[in-house]
């Protein structure tokens, strides 16, 4: 259990989701906090008391810290007493001075007449005198009081002290919830206490905040101070007495009960170290905050709340700390609410990256907000704050320790945690935000993909894809790449590749498509090749990702990453592994192609196509090309086209061709005789090729024709015979 040194914080499950009350209790068994004895105490004096004067006793204690079970207590013993008559007022339902005050004689006479019946024979002679219990007031019952003018109060008092006398009665007066009035209604209250306090026999229990009422009276008398309001009050109040201080380790008890309650309900489980994390940083920085029962009430039912509806969505210890930030530190955590990016952003110019200034402007207006927020903090409180806020945000680490945390983003994002800009929002909404991916479907697709054919995972994946992003899945799959086993990993692979045409490219023009889910799509597969052992099976995975059905853009996608390295080390096959690799896509890619040219179908892969069938069979290449161009040799506009690169601006963001270069050039006539390409753009196209100049526009220009890459290519030919001749 929480209460013990070291907490359980999980078990069975229980649907019963109640929240926990806040309702004061009253019965010894109930008392956890050690404050029935006291309240017998001021029972058993008020019992004993041989003074018949009047008494108030004021019972002192913060919000919620057991007052009126305090005053529940009290009325346990003193009921058993046949000589106590017990009046309970509730001043705040009523909402002016003339319903107040008829409804304390109401009570009086209520009282008094309900004793009156039950001792007919031992109050005889004070029956004969006054008749019925209207006589006391000198008006029927149902007619007493407009205000306290309205009565001969020293009359009253008479005839009170007599039938108490005669009765040998005490009568005890019991007023709760004053600090729920507001100033005009406590200052009514009061003054009734004032001229009524001095009643024969009779004791006032009253139990408020003592500073928020003398706040209230004091804004009524004197300088208007707290402390005119603590003057008057002492005028009043002769027995001041203050609620026991519930018990630290008590409150810890009762507190985590009631989070283990809001954990059992929900069905949630914690590991050892999730237990361990919580209990550290609720034991050292938020039960010093801890301060009444009521609190440890509210944190529950928070938790009671908010569990449920995040379980599996969120990082739960995170979960667990912002709510008691939220009860505990409410300011800070209207802050945070309010002002993500002091959280979430990145102080790493402490250490020399990016603008250095901006960090350390940033970092100081923080440190003067969270100074604001915690002026009235001890320094411990204020410490523990700090501590419970860098704990959630590791970023503040890099604010004012200059502990700058280079990879933190892709763990905070595995680990669901509040400080991954991707999901901080869901703990303050309380529910997955529409577009955002639910982490407990995609914990229940993963959970399938063992038993799950490809077909299945691929509708698996569309589904979840729909109700969010492919970014924001793929964004979820690539934060597990380096933990998956191989056999997860071919899967999600396969998957992936057979629905690759459902990843569009990226359109950022600074990223180079990076941005893409294309791109992140084969990254991930790239990753996961990249990291498995055994290279035999990495190859057989690569091969298939070659093949038809996985379309043939994300397979040359998949290839162009595989080849990354610039080193043998750095690279994951062998030269002739990788030739092996570009001889599947290319024989695809023939076969796509029908009766077409390879460079017609595929002209954005046509560098890469020729020049790796070069590489590995130079003859076999210019067989092919010559066996199309000797047929039809028109084609080779064509092949001069797929050649010349595609580029974008920002004032022109469509693809574009640009220049065809020299260094496309040199490329061109290392795959085939630049004599032979040069004859058939001559018997083909001369005539078209002389009418103009050739043009070289600026790369940013986006004026290219196909006519023109043919004079371009003229261009370079004649420099190099030229330079040739010399």
């Amino acid at each position: 259990m929480l209460s013990g040194d070291f907490p359980q914080l999980h078990g069975e499950r229980n649907m019963d989701l109640n929240f926990s009350s806040d309702k004061p209790v009253s019965v010894q068994a109930e008392d956890r906090f050690q404050r029935y004895d006291f309240s017998k105490r001021i029972a058993e004096s008020i019992i004993q008391r041989k003074n018949s004067d009047g008494i108030v006793i004021g019972i002192y204690g913060a919000w919620g810290e057991g007052k009126t079970s305090v005053l529940n207590f009290i009325n346990q013993e003193l009921s058993i007493q046949e000589s106590i008559l017990i009046i309970k007022l509730n001043p705040w339902r009523y909402g002016d001075e003339e319903t107040l005050l008829k409804k304390f004689f109401n009570k009086i006479a209520t009282t008094l007449g309900r004793e009156l019946d039950n001792r007919k024979e031992k109050l005889g002679s004070f029956i004969s005198k006054y008749g019925s219990i209207g006589g006391i007031f000198g008006v029927d019952a149902s007619g007493i009081g407009k205000s306290i003018s309205d009565v001969d109060l020293e009359e009253l008092k008479n005839r009170i002290d007599e039938f108490l006398r005669e009765s040998q009665c005490k009568l005890v007066i019991f007023v709760d919830d004053i600090d729920r009035l507001d100033k005009s209604e406590i200052f009514t209250l009061f003054k009734l206490v004032k001229l009524t306090a001095d009643f024969s026999n009779t004791t006032y229990l009253l139990s408020f905040d003592e500073q928020m009422v003398a706040s209230a009276i004091g804004s009524r008398f004197g300088e208007g101070s707290q402390k005119s309001g603590e003057n008057f009050l002492e005028k009043i109040i002769q027995v001041p007495l203050k609620v026991p201080q519930a018990q630290p380790d008590a409150l810890k008890k009762y507190c985590f009960e009631l989070v283990d309650k809001a954990i059992n309900e929900s069905g949630l489980e914690l590991t050892k170290n999730e237990v361990r994390r919580f209990v550290s940083e609720f034991t050292e920085n938020v039960l010093l905050k801890l301060k009444t029962p009521r609190f440890a009430v509210r944190y529950g039912n928070t938790l009671s709340f908010s569990i449920p509806l995040l379980k599996g969505e969120v990082n739960h210890v995170d979960l667990m700390l912002i709510e008691a930030l939220k009860i505990f530190y409410p300011a800070h955590y209207s802050f945070v609410k309010e002002n993500p990016h002091y959280f979430l952003s990145s102080y790493g110019g402490h250490m020399g990256y990016g603008d250095s200034r901006e960090y350390k402007e940033r970092a100081t207006v923080l440190q003067e907000n969270l100074d604001e927020l915690a002026k009235d903090f001890s320094k411990r409180e204020k410490e523990a704050a700090l501590n419970l806020l860098s704990e959630l945000f590791p970023r503040l680490n890099e604010a004012f320790n200059k502990n700058f945390l280079h990879d933190g983003a892709n763990e905070w994002f595995k680990e669901k945690r509040i400080v991954s800009t991707n999901y901080f929002k869901r703990y303050f909404s309380y529910t997955v935000i529409k577009g955002e991916l639910s982490d407990v479907q995609f914990d229940s697709f993963f959970n399938l993909i063992n038993e799950s054919s490809i077909a299945d995972l691929k509708e698996h994946i569309e589904r979840l894809i729909q109700g969010s992003s492919v970014d924001n899945f793929l964004h979820k799959i690539r934060s597990h790449e380096e933990d998956l086993p191989w056999d997860i990993s071919t899967k999600l692979s396969l998957s992936l590749a057979y629905m690759g045409d459902k990843f569009p490219e990226g359109d950022s023009l600074f990223s180079f498509g990076m941005d893409g889910a294309l791109a992140q799509a084969t990254i991930f597969i790239y990753q996961v090749i990249k990291k498995h052992g055994n290279k035999d099976e990495c190859l057989e995975l690569a091969k298939s990702l070659m093949l038809n059905p996985v379309p043939f853009k994300f397979s040359y996608e998949v290839n162009n990453w595989l080849r990354t390295g610039e080193t043998e080390e750095e690279k994951i096959f062998s030269t002739e592994q990788y030739i092996q690799l570009a001889k599947i896509l290319r024989q695809r890619a023939i076969k796509d192609s029908k009766s077409k040219p390879l460079f017609v179908t595929f002209p954005d892969h046509t560098n890469y196509l020729l020049g790796t069938w070069k590489e590995d069979n130079s003859e076999e290449l210019q067989t092919y090309l010559k066996s199309i161009l000797d047929k039809d040799a028109k084609k080779i506009k064509e092949l001069l086209w797929s050649f010349t690169p595609t580029a974008r601006s920002s004032n022109h963001p469509e693809p574009y061709k640009s220049t065809f270069t020299k260094e496309q050039y040199e490329y061109l006539i290392s795959l085939l005789d630049k004599e032979y390409i040069y004859e058939r753009l001559e018997s083909s196209f001369g005539g078209e090729i002389a009418k103009e100049k050739v043009r070289f526009d600026d790369r940013y220009e986006h004026n290219q024709t196909d006519i023109n890459i043919l004079r371009q290519f003229v261009h370079w030919y004649s420099k190099d015979n030229t330079r040739e001749e010399k």
